[in-house]
């Protein structure tokens, strides 16, 4: 190959090197940036400043899993009621749009020559990332993965902790691990499993764990797409297949990072869209995404063979992986809090009111096919019997705000029962309603103040608590010594209904903005 025809080095973007306090020679600087964002105009922004991001949060961009919390170990307030406790990891995790999360991914591409100097020219190159899934094999007896999984989740509750529980961790071990089933343990090591300092304390027990590692890739075909090892040759008589690339953009030189200077030379910046959610599966029906896997992104560069060299194979270079990360589920409890969703029910008396004009074209129209038409008699609010029937297809138009009322009303029926059912007490701080009804929390307040107990408690009491709960008769069926609430819960249980204070929704810290070298002496 010629000098004109070199390689190249997609690295971390310069901005990356200068928070890190590194340069591109670095061997931090191999791997592309992952870049977080919190709306959806993020590539405006990007394109605007490709440094202003959002800092990752070291408390909520790590995968976690939950772990039992004993009834004795819980603090005070709502977290009475938690039965559970997230154990956080230090692997990175990336949410959902429908979290209000959006993720970039950003490589400088350099001269794959002495010095690493910056291309003259991206013409006719093509710049793109495939997106890869790490496979991790363990094999050991059941009784060793919870060993160890316990053992694991002990020293992150103890670095979480500080210093005060440090001599603790291996006394909560076991408890930790006894909580985990088995499926779970070898989940939780995979996702840290190598940490050296662990490895190193938990030896004994790590040789009887059997270790197993390899990429894979997802490759597409007219068969459709299957995760394969990554090189390996695709299955006996399946079509020829290619592993699925996704398209990266060139930002454009900005003129106003030098104010008082000559405009740097143009840097070659390049940024694609992390896929965080995908509707493929494979031929097994398998999707391609999941919440479990552990993901990676690699970016390349390819560059066609120069005229006349058309027998030449395509020059392609490849950046170091990124971070491995995990992907958020759909209802992850962390990413959900981000984003709010509004609804107001249908007004009653204006839906009753026109109810009595001529009916107009909209609503939902449902059709029952024959054969397929419910009847049953409603009983006065108790259903008995019921049948199937219908010889010709029946359409029926149902204004929408009926249905948003009786589910309303269901969710309403039986969020209540889900809770006294199944002894579900943690629902209730995830409901408060607004605006709260002041009077009876602070009679509550004063009630319980006062040294009064939940089993004390007196009609009013009773009335002031079920106005918070929303349903009538609730505060007896607490009362019940079968609740499994004690007598002085009375306050914690206040803590959970009590709605936060109004505030300004906080916000994730951005990223510092790094002036760029080149408008200096910087290399």
């Amino acid at each position: 190959m010629s000098a004109a025809e070199h390689g190249f080095r997609p690295l971390a973007p310069w901005y990356a090197c200068e928070r890190g306090g590194f340069d591109r020679f670095d061997p931090r600087a191999l791997a592309p940036a992952l870049q977080k964002y919190d709306s959806a105009d993020f590539v405006t922004r990007l394109l605007a400043d490709p440094r202003a991001s959002l800092r990752f949060d070291p408390a909520e961009d790590v995968w976690s899993y939950p772990v039992p919390v004993a009834l004795g170990d819980r603090a005070p307030g709502r977290a009475r009621f938690a039965t559970h406790r997230l154990v956080r990891t230090g692997l990175r995790k990336l949410y959902q749009p429908s979290h209000d999360r959006f993720y970039a991914v950003v490589v400088e591409l350099f001269c794959d020559r002495p010095g690493l100097p910056r291309p003259q020219s991206s013409e006719g190159l093509e710049v793109g990332f495939v997106m890869r899934r790490r496979r991790m094999e363990l094999t050991a007896p059941p009784q060793v993965l919870r060993r160890l999984a316990g053992r694991l989740t002990a020293e992150l509750l103890g670095a979480e902790r500080g210093a005060e529980r440090a001599g603790a961790g291996r006394a909560d071990a076991g408890r930790a691990g006894a909580g985990l089933a088995t499926a779970e343990a070898g989940d939780v090591l995979r996702a840290d499993l190598a940490r050296t300092r662990f490895a190193e304390d938990h030896r004994e027990l790590l040789d009887q764990v059997g270790l197993e590692t390899h990429t894979e890739a997802w490759m597409t075909g007219p068969a459709g797409g299957q995760w394969r090892p990554l090189g390996g040759a695709a299955p006996p008589g399946r079509p020829a297949d290619r592993e699925q690339e996704f398209p990266m953009w060139r930002l454009p030189p900005r003129s106003g990072d030098c104010p008082d200077r000559p405009p740097p030379p143009a840097r070659s910046l390049w940024f694609g869209l992390v896929p965080v959610a995908s509707g493929d599966h494979d031929d097994l029906g398998a999707p391609k995404l999941d919440a479990q896997s552990l993901y990676e992104l690699t970016c390349f560069v390819r560059r066609p063979a120069r005229p006349g060299h058309a027998h030449c194979p395509v020059a392609t270079s490849w950046s170091a992986p990124t971070e491995g990360f995990r992907l958020a589920a759909f209802y992850d409890p962390e990413g959900t809090k981000n984003r709010k969703t509004s609804l107001t029910l249908p007004d009653l008396r204006a839906v009753a009111a026109r109810a009595g004009g001529p009916p107009g074209p909209g609503g939902v129209a449902v059709t029952s096919p024959p054969g397929s038409q419910l009847a049953f008699d409603p009983g006065g609010g108790t259903p008995s019997g019921g049948s199937v029937g219908g010889t010709t297809a029946r359409t029926c138009t149902f204004a929408v705000e009926i249905f948003m009322i009786v589910a309303f009303f269901v969710f309403s029926m039986f969020l209540p029962i889900v809770v006294f059912l199944f002894q579900l007490w943690w629902l209730l701080a995830l409901r408060f309603c607004l605006p709260p009804s002041a009077e009876a929390i602070a009679a509550l307040k004063a009630y319980f103040a006062g040294g009064g107990k939940l089993s004390t408690m007196g009609a009013d009491e009773r009335a002031a608590l079920d106005s918070l709960l929303g349903t009538a008769g609730a505060a007896a069926r607490l009362q019940d010594p079968g609740s499994g609430f004690a007598d002085e819960d009375g306050d914690d249980l206040l803590d959970a209904l009590t709605p936060p204070p109004p505030g300004p929704v906080p916000r994730p810290e951005p990223e510092s903005s790094p002036p760029d070298p080149l408008c200096g002496s910087g290399p």
